[in-house]
């Protein structure tokens, strides 16, 4: 498996991985990363954001961040892999990536936002299981019964 910055090609199979997982990726959440991707492919802006996948013959996985002005912080977002690639390690290849691109940059924390509904909580164990604390949760954030739970990891 190789992990390298998403290129144009990449984003169909990119969002067909999110789109086979409906829990943690409805539509109006896969709407926002076509011009988030257009914007890192034309402006290449690593302080700002940056999209991984990562791939054998195929795409396997994504995962990007963004620089939070409000927050001052990085935050992952859009951590996808294909259901059958699983619990193969690419998820955390990725999101270990990510935390060594944003430890270069100055960051010394992350912050990873997902939905916490019913249905999703092993996305949610997976991620206290690779070290990122649980600090919110907030209730139909998103629309009824679309809950947003707020992970950081420190780094070092």
């Amino acid at each position: 498996m190789i992990i390298r910055l998403l290129e144009d090609n990449d984003r169909s199979h990119v969002e067909n991985i999110m789109a086979s997982h409906p829990l943690q990726f409805p539509k109006f959440i896969i709407e926002k990363y076509p011009l988030r991707w257009s914007d890192f492919l034309e402006k290449q802006d690593h302080k700002i954001c940056g999209y991984y996948v990562a791939h054998t013959h195929i795409v396997l996985g994504h995962a990007g961040y963004i620089f939070d002005v409000e927050k001052r912080l990085y935050e992952i977002v859009g951590v996808a892999v294909h259901k059958e690639s699983q619990r193969k390690g690419i998820g955390k290849g990725l999101l270990d990536t990510i935390c060594n691109q944003v430890h270069l940059l100055g960051g010394n924390k992350v912050i990873l936002q997902t939905l916490g509904h019913v249905g999703n909580e092993n996305t949610l164990t997976f991620y206290r299981n690779i070290g990122y604390e649980q600090v919110d949760f907030e209730k139909d954030f998103f629309e009824t019964d679309y809950h947003r739970v707020t992970f950081v990891k420190k780094l070092s």
